[in-house]
């Protein structure tokens, strides 16, 4: 399909956000609902944690390799915080264990 001049292209990227071509790079944020449900499923079935509740990461982090934020957790009814750190610009991460 050809598309018309001066029109960009819309796709979506691997973090479910839509970005439009161009020869400008497109910056890539991590979709916090899907964070969130990666930090509760490390949680549960890497850590064998228990009573995992709410998971509240913040919205528009930046995917880029190195950087580093923190989500909230609730567990068994105590609040924790977990840190987050960006592995690749692909959106690979790690959960770090839970901390007070």
């Amino acid at each position: 399909m050809r598309q018309r001049p001066g029109r960009p292209r819309t796709v979506h990227t691997a973090t479910g956000h839509k970005a439009h071509s161009s020869l400008t790079p497109v910056r890539r944020v991590f979709d916090a609902a899907q964070v969130q449900d990666g930090v509760r499923r490390v949680l549960t079935e890497s850590y064998l944690i228990g009573g995992v509740g709410e998971v509240s990461c913040p919205a528009g982090e930046d995917v880029v390799a190195g950087r580093i934020f923190e989500c909230r957790v609730d567990i068994a009814g105590e609040k924790a915080k977990v840190t987050i750190t960006v592995r690749d610009a692909a959106g690979g991460y790690e959960v770090s264990q839970p901390e007070p």
